[in-house]
């Protein structure tokens, strides 16, 4: 772990962090990153291994034993039961800003539409912004993703947003992850999702239920 790096460096967008998130991470790996393989999780969110009965986290050797044989390691599926993806993003925020990255989205990117409609309808969908993937598939990703976000910009006013709201364009990419990967068809492993605030039965018993799925 190498603690003296920052997303503050280099090529960065370290200022935006508190509309973007963890995306300033994102964007710094994409932009200042010569690693084979890279990834984003959190300070408090972290991909653990599939070994029952222990808290494991994902270390390197498994990390590349799995891209051998996938593309991509993302968070197991989360199933929003009564909401539509759609329904729960407007919801929870605005609901004119999904529609503009719609927009954006029918404008620049027109064979994107069909993907972005089928999550938005389905119930299902990976959060939290994270990944593991080789750095040409990340950067294939963050090329996509900023080109709609930074186009974005420019068309919302987020200035009488609540300091929650103004958090929109991490909100955004959670669900535009999703539209990405429908549409590009990689080979994902789903991986538990520890939030280490969580007791260790609860820890455990995600990982069961993953398991069982």
């Amino acid at each position: 772990l190498n603690e003296d790096l920052h997303d503050n460096t280099g090529d960065n967008i370290s200022s935006k962090n508190k509309n973007y998130c963890e995306l300033t991470a994102l964007y710094w790996i994409w932009k200042n990153s010569n690693d084979d393989i890279v990834g984003l999780e959190h300070y408090r969110r972290m991909f653990l291994n599939d070994n029952i009965g222990e808290i494991g986290l994902l270390n390197e050797d498994e990390i590349l034993f799995i891209l051998n044989n996938y593309d991509i390691i993302v968070p197991t599926l989360f199933n929003n039961k009564t909401r539509t993806v759609y329904q729960h993003y407007v919801e929870d925020h605005k609901k004119r800003d999904i529609e503009l990255a719609h927009n954006i989205i029918n404008s620049k990117y027109p064979d994107y539409n069909s993907s972005f409609n089928q999550v938005m309808n389905s119930k299902y969908e990976y959060g939290f912004n994270m990944m593991i993937t080789r750095k040409d598939i990340l950067d294939e990703y963050s090329q996509w993703l900023f080109d709609i976000l930074f186009d974005l910009e420019n068309k919302i006013d987020i200035s009488k947003y609540d300091e929650y709201q103004k958090r929109i364009y991490g909100f955004l990419s959670e669900r535009l992850f999703n539209v990405w990967l429908k549409y590009k068809k990689y080979n994902v492993k789903e991986n538990v999702v520890a939030n280490l605030l969580d007791s260790k039965e609860k820890i455990l018993d995600r990982k069961i239920k993953k398991i069982h799925k």
